[in-house]
């Protein structure tokens, strides 16, 4: 063999494989993928905890916005990544519990094609009307709702989303006919405006709005009532019994990435939720850290894709995308 072919061969050998362990891990930047626009919930806490987790790791950590065919696109480059530690997904769990059962045909294997990292936090979801909407409670908005079938008017990113479904949940649950009006982008600014009744939505994207007086709201969707709202009541206590649902944020990586390095990863995304700093920032955006890991978080969303698969079946949603 001639000594260039020798020395190639020889480099090649060194190179970590995909999907091997570097002893080194990690030895350079990491890019994490967020499935959502700047400054949506996934957003704010990928940057935030990106930054707890590049200073542990000891490498630069970039946030690269994906969006765009609910959430597929991003997951679709992840799955499809090198599975060697370097990139990485955060988003809400909708796109994977939703998702596998709205879709004919998706280009990943939904929780298959991803290693479980970390729990990063649960996002609680605000029922927000809008001026058109002349209700100031949940319960108002239902005796209008019954009172004028299929007048109300709710918004949603599109057909299938989160938001989406848990609304045909809600008005399954309360028995009203409430319509639903599919938007490009976040529908705050257009309930805001009038151009649909109400909307669910995470603290980050209505705050600015709720504050200047365009947007009200009505319920929260979480267990308990969120402690900087104190007067914003649960929808369970509102009158729809089991009615909690929060979007969980998480962080994955490519299956096939090597145990070594999800500890890692796993490691220094649990010291970051657990610093003071971003507990108190995550709660001020109505955000309730979580810090669970690996086959703690695999187990979880493991659950809750039998819960939301069986609500996109009861809403007729199942297999329609």
């Amino acid at each position: 063999m001639k000594k260039p072919a020798l020395f190639a061969a020889l480099l090649l050998a060194m190179a970590p494989a995909a999907g091997h362990a570097d002893a080194g891990f990690p030895s350079r930047p990491i890019k994490m993928v967020v499935a959502a626009p700047t400054g949506g919930v996934p957003d704010v806490i990928a940057r935030l905890v990106g930054q707890h987790m590049s200073a542990s790791l000891g490498q630069p950590i970039a946030v690269e916005n994906k969006t765009g065919a609910g959430s597929i696109i991003a997951l679709e480059s992840v799955a499809k990544a090198n599975p060697d530690g370097y990139t990485l997904l955060v988003a809400d769990s909708s796109p994977l519990t939703i998702n596998p059962t709205l879709y004919k045909k998706l280009p990943y294997q939904g929780m298959d094609s991803f290693e479980p990292i970390a729990f990063l936090g649960a996002a609680q979801l605000f029922l927000t009307a809008g001026p058109s909407l002349k209700a100031n409670s949940f319960r108002e908005m239902v005796a209008q709702a019954k009172a004028a079938p299929g007048k109300l008017t709710y918004g949603t990113i599109g057909i299938g989303s989160l938001h989406h479904v848990m609304f045909e949940e809600i008005r399954r649950s309360a028995g009203i006919d409430i319509m639903h009006v599919p938007f490009r982008e976040q529908p705050s600014a257009p309930v805001a405006a009038g151009t649909a009744d109400m909307l669910l939505a995470g603290l980050p994207s209505i705050e600015g709005l709720v504050r200047a007086g365009r947007l009200r709201l009505l319920g929260v969707t979480s267990k308990a009532r969120v402690a900087q709202l104190p007067d914003v009541p649960t929808l369970e206590e509102s009158g729809l019994p089991g009615y909690v649902f929060t979007a969980d944020i998480g962080l994955l990586a490519p299956r096939g990435t090597p145990p070594e390095h999800l500890r890692k990863l796993a490691e220094a995304a649990r010291h970051a939720v657990a610093q003071p700093d971003v507990r108190r920032k995550l709660a001020d955006l109505g955000i309730v850290p979580d810090g669970r890991v690996l086959a703690e978080y695999g187990d979880y969303m493991r659950r809750e894709i039998d819960r939301f698969g069986g609500m996109v079946q009861r809403a007729g949603l199942a297999g329609t995308q």
